[in-house]
């Protein structure tokens, strides 16, 4: 995939957004997250300005695709897409080994995708993507957590590119048959404690509904001890299913496929996500060109701090976005 932007803060010329969305899924921005073409350009300019005099951004993609996922996810208020952008920067280069060097020809990424743990089952009828994750396609004999979350966060930064996955978002199905002990206990307290703010708050695109299936009895407890570092927005979008006839009255059987009780065997859509990513390996590499100056948000990742969800004091933050959108003045 040819990038036509980079990640000059403050470049000449910015580009000019050209809409890809339908009838359909305008309609539904404009219901749901406020979104018109006055606002999004007002939007788009506030931001870029935000960046060019941010005292900590070195670099950063202002392209407009770019920016308007953030704005997306946090329903155009620019103050919270501004502190999201932030601590997506910050939290990329604090845990590069999760999130950079994310290249779709390594053979640990090709073999997780030849394995099906990750599939793309079409579009619901509010115009959601739904993703199914296979657990027992993981195989934990050979890889770790880290191969994990980089293959799936490899995924979802090509999903967030995609506008209608940035209008109407996502909506998740991890099917847990036949899955061991070994699958949950790759979940250690510490790299779980590091990845909330991640999980609760930069996620990069909206995931609107999490559909957990066929949990086996002997992880309920590990889960619970999990859930515990889980916003209790996130915890609402959780649903469990113990069996396919109950996850059924909630899911599109036409987009299940048949070991799911569905009827949906295609893997046309899949596939050509797969293409999708595969063809980004440009398109990654330019997110590794971004700089923040890191040292500035390690408060990001103390419990403690309210940044992280605690009752600290806050510091840092207060320089970072806070302090310098108050200096531009923004609403």
């Amino acid at each position: 995939m040819t990038v036509s932007y980079g990640v000059e803060k403050c470049p000449k010329q910015f580009d000019e957004y050209r809409c890809t969305l339908s009838e359909e899924y305008l309609q539904m921005a404009k219901e749901q997250l406020r979104e018109d073409d006055t606002l999004r350009e007002q939007a788009l300019e506030a931001m870029r300005t935000w960046i060019a005099k941010h005292p900590y951004i070195r670099r950063c993609r202002t392209d407009s695709l770019f920016l308007l996922r953030f704005l997306r996810q946090r329903k155009f208020s620019i103050p919270l897409a501004c502190e999201t952008l932030e601590r997506y920067l910050a939290m990329r280069q604090t845990f590069p080994h999760w999130f950079q060097n994310l290249n779709p020809e390594q053979e640990d990424m090709r073999d997780l995708a030849a394995d099906g743990v990750f599939q793309a089952l079409g579009f619901d009828d509010k115009g959601r993507i739904v993703i199914l994750i296979k657990s027992r396609n993981f195989n934990v004999e050979k890889y770790t957590l880290l191969h994990l979350i980089r293959y799936l966060h490899m995924y979802m930064e090509i999903l967030s590119c995609d506008e209608r996955i940035q209008v109407a978002g996502i909506v998740l199905i991890v099917d847990c048959f036949e899955t061991t002990m070994m699958h949950f206990t790759l979940f250690n307290l510490s790299d779980m404690k590091n990845m909330m703010p991640y999980i609760n708050h930069l996620l990069p695109v909206r995931c609107k509904e999490i559909h957990v299936l066929r949990l086996p009895k002997m992880s309920v407890t590990l889960v619970d001890i999990l859930f515990t570092f889980v916003s209790a927005k996130i915890k609402h979008r959780f649903f469990f299913h113990k069996t396919l006839i109950d996850a059924k009255k909630h899911l599109d059987k036409s987009l299940l496929p048949s070991d799911l009780n569905g009827t949906n065997d295609s893997m046309e859509l899949s596939m050509n996500f797969h293409k999708l990513v595969r063809d980004s390996e440009d398109e990654l590499a330019v997110l590794d060109q971004m700089e923040i100056d890191v040292t500035k948000y390690s408060a990001l990742w103390n419990q403690n701090h309210p940044a992280a969800g605690g009752c600290g004091k806050e510091s840092e933050i207060e320089s970072g976005m806070v302090g310098s959108f108050r200096k531009l003045n923004i609403d």
